[in-house]
This record gives structure tokens, sequence and C-alpha cells, in this order.
């Protein structure tokens, strides 16, 4: 059983399609298919059968990717602590993002850590913060840029940064003229939601029961950009990051009383020693 087989066999599974897959591993479908059926004849089973969407994982198949996920990243580990000794950085680097960090730029981060280690391949990925922490356990990210609560049993964490939300209202609402408000004040106002899965929600949520007080809900909505637009075109009032106001001049930003503060941290996986590409990047944040 060949390196390169199990690469392109967990590649097939991710696209279940043929020439997806061939146009990802850079083969012609042939070739692709004579990889496969090599590795087929050596396990003695089929790992997957075409039908008219595609591709289909047989049995066989679905029990062997996790088995060759673990070979192929061992092999990258490998090759990536030998480079290391050799005083070279090179791999992958997976991160994981919600959508508003502070002042945190994930860019800026990014682009430092490039022009330090060229060899490194980046990829980011923005999600909510139960999906984001349940990869880095699962290891399918390296670490993950999230804000609390969250389950952190099997995480190491960094603390980065609390903030403190703000209320944002649109520019003609009379609370406008305001500089804070007290949440016992905003008893019969309409709330534009940010996603119940989010950590965001959950510590509003928090903090509202704590006050015994309740919100009047009329929207939910995915993203942050979603939530300020709604509040853009008057249909109500939402708890916001206050970094994600700058680019939405028709809204203001309130201070409230008491305050709600989020706490952002970076997380990675206790039981897993950090790849030479994460080591690095944890050893250069300076936040």
């Amino acid at each position: 059983m060949e390196l390169r087989q199990l690469e392109h066999f967990l590649v097939l599974a991710e696209e279940l399609h043929f020439t997806r897959a061939a146009a990802r591993v850079h083969l012609v479908q042939s070739s692709l298919s004579s990889s496969i059926a090599a590795l087929e004849r050596e396990l003695g089973t089929e790992l997957l059968v075409r039908s008219r969407r595609g591709v289909e994982l047989t049995e066989a198949g679905r029990a062997l990717v996790p088995a060759a996920r673990r070979s192929v990243e061992a092999a990258e580990e490998g090759r990536d602590a030998v480079a290391a000794v050799r005083g070279l950085l090179r791999g992958r680097l997976r991160l994981g993002a919600i959508q508003t960090l502070g002042e945190i730029s994930m860019p800026r981060l990014l682009a430092e850590f490039h022009i330090r280690h060229p060899g490194v391949y980046l990829q980011l990925r923005h999600g909510s913060v139960p999906a984001l922490v349940s990869d880095v356990v699962d290891g399918e990210l390296d670490a993950a840029f999230v804000d609390r609560p969250f389950d952190d049993r099997r995480l190491s964490t960094r603390p980065l940064a609390v903030q403190s939300l703000v209320l944002a209202v649109h520019d003609a609402d009379p609370l406008a003229e305001r500089d804070h408000i007290a949440l016992r004040e905003l008893s019969d106002r309409d709330f534009v939601e940010y996603r119940v899965d989010s950590a965001l929600r959950a510590r509003i949520d928090a903090a509202y029961e704590r006050i015994g007080l309740r919100r009047n809900s009329i929207c939910e909505v995915d993203t942050i950009p979603d939530l300020l637009g709604a509040i853009e075109h008057g249909m109500g009032i939402a708890l916001v990051p206050p970094e994600t106001l700058d680019r939405h001049p028709r809204v203001r930003a309130l201070t409230t009383k008491p305050r709600i503060d989020r706490e952002l941290v970076l997380v990675h996986a206790a039981h897993r020693p950090l790849s030479p590409a994460a080591a690095a990047f944890f050893a250069g944040l300076d936040l």
C-alpha cells in the first residue's frame, strides 16, 4: 500500500467525484482510477462505487477513511519534523476563527507568519465556536480563535483579549443621541439576534438571565453583516462587538449597564502536541 494511493483515496472520498478529485491531485482521470483500483486490489475489496451522481463510498471505504487520514498525517508530520531539524519549516497550518475578533487581524497574522515561514501552506476556516472547537479536538484544525463559553475540557487555552459588547441602533433612533443605556430600559424594544449556536449569543443570553430580563427577539441571522444590515434598515437593535460597526455609518453604538463582556481565546488540543508549524505560529504571536 503506497502513501500516494491513500492520498488519492482521501481526496476522492472528500470530492465524491472523479473529475474534481483528479484535478485536485493533478492527475488525469484514468491515472486516478488506476491508483484507486490498485489500492482496492491490495485490500481485496471495493472501496467505492460509481453512481449517476458521482461516487459513493462502500462500507469498507468509509471504514478506511480515518485510518488513511491518520497515515497521511503521520507521514506529513514526519517530513515536517525532519525539515525542522534542518532549520526549515514546511507543512500546513490549519486555523479556524469566528467572524469577529476585536482588534485581532487574521489577515495580518497570516501575512506576518508567511513572511517568516514561506514554506508553510496556510488554511483559514470560519465557523461557529462549537464547530471550531470540535474540529480542533478532532484534529481537523491545529488551532482556533474563539470566544467563550465553550467546553474546554480537552483544550489548552491562551487568553487573548476581553471586550465589551455595545448596543447597535439606527442613527435615526432616539437612542442614537445617548452614549450609554441600561439594559432594563430595553424591555419594549425589538432585537435582531445573532445565530443561536454562537458563543456570542450564549454570552448575551446569560447576561440577560442573570439580571432577570427577557428580550423581544424578532429576527435571527447567520452573519454579523446581515444583523447590522437589518439595523441600518430600521428593523430593530442588537448587541454586537464594537469593531463590527466600522463599515456601517448609519449605525450608532451605546455602552450598556451592566456591561456584557466576551473573552477571546486561542485554543488547541490538549492531548495532541503542536505540529512544528503550529508551534512556530504560537511562538510568534504578539497579542
